[in-house]
């Protein structure tokens, strides 16, 4: 009995340390179109260090991944236009959701690569190149549909969610 008492009071204690946290399953599709933007977060120039993808019930992820805190950032639909030269870039996708880094130093992963994860809504992934420490990438959408942006630490990295066809608030 006394066993019993103590493994109870050991969870107990346990449940009131832990902190309550949402993980990507517990977040719905996202459904807002409006441009977001977003301040730095640390004191230096943080760098990207990567990009990655994911595929969740109702929406699909990129993931941009830095060092140092992330920068300042846009992300709004529009045209992906190539840094310091003004020329189109072409994405895959019916729509463009354009995001735009700012304030950071030289990413140290290749510019030149492109990301073609062939989720339901997120087709690809394309860079505009960096200039005078603004990068801007593409993430071309197989619909014109809602969004979030997420600013996560430990480690460093901004979340871009666009929903998946037939999600709420996704045409």
């Amino acid at each position: 009995m006394r066993r019993s008492l103590l493994a109870a009071a050991a969870c107990a204690m346990l449940l009131l340390v832990l902190p309550a946290t949402a993980n990507a399953a517990d977040l719905p599709a996202p459904t807002s179109t409006a441009p977001v933007a977003g301040n730095a977060s640390g004191t230096g120039r943080p760098v990207l260090t990567g990009v990655r993808t994911g595929r969740h019930v109702g929406w699909d992820r990129a993931v941009f991944d830095f060092t140092g805190g992330t920068p300042s950032y846009t992300v709004a639909y529009g045209a992906l236009i190539e840094q310091g030269r003004g020329n189109a870039v072409p994405v895959a996708g019916a729509s463009t959701l354009v995001v735009t880094f700012s304030g950071m130093d030289y990413p140290t992963l290749n510019l030149n690569q492109v990301w073609d994860p062939q989720l339901p809504a997120l087709r690809q992934i394309r860079s505009a190149g960096y200039f005078e420490g603004r990068a801007n990438f593409g993430l071309g959408l197989n619909v014109h549909g809602g969004f979030r942006v997420l600013v996560l630490h430990g480690p460093d990295r901004i979340a871009i969610d666009v929903a998946q066809q037939g999600a709420p608030g996704c045409g």
